[in-house]
């Protein structure tokens, strides 16, 4: 197809690796926060500086070689062979007192990812809407 090369060496592939990150860390962070009860549950989070370093690895890759994006496995990321997210979230160090319950809860950093992982996500989704809407322009003939 004509548009392959746009689809699989433009911002598409990245910002479509983003999305399925921040869908994945949002599940892990929402999970941690309908635990803060739970007797002797840790927290977990997926590692954001390892996502973005394996990102831009990959761009770099796929610049210098001229090939599609290509994830590699880290240590909690991997990626299948469709390039779907397989994510293994990281339990949080002890950074907050410990409850009596063995639990580490610490709210205000939970709803604080939180929101920063939905703005980073909201983001993606409109920079892909617009791409998307490049595209179908383009195709349609329509500027």
């Amino acid at each position: 197809m004509i548009f392959e090369g746009l689809l699989n060496r433009g911002a598409l592939p990245v910002l479509q690796q983003v999305m399925s990150f921040t869908e994945a860390r949002h599940e892990v962070l929402a999970n941690n926060i309908s635990n803060l009860d739970t007797v002797g549950y840790k927290m977990k989070d997926l590692p954001t500086d390892e996502f973005f370093r394996t990102l831009d690895e990959a761009v770099r890759r796929r610049d210098a070689a001229g090939t599609s994006l290509e994830m590699r496995a880290g240590r909690h990321l991997r990626w299948d062979r469709n390039g779907r997210l397989q994510a293994k979230p990281a339990e949080l160090e002890n950074s907050n007192i410990l409850f009596h319950d063995e639990n580490n809860r610490f709210v205000e950093k939970q709803m604080s990812a939180m929101a920063q992982n939905a703005l980073l996500h909201n983001v993606t989704a409109e920079l892909l809407r617009g791409k998307y809407g490049l595209l179908k322009a383009a195709i349609s003939g329509k500027s």
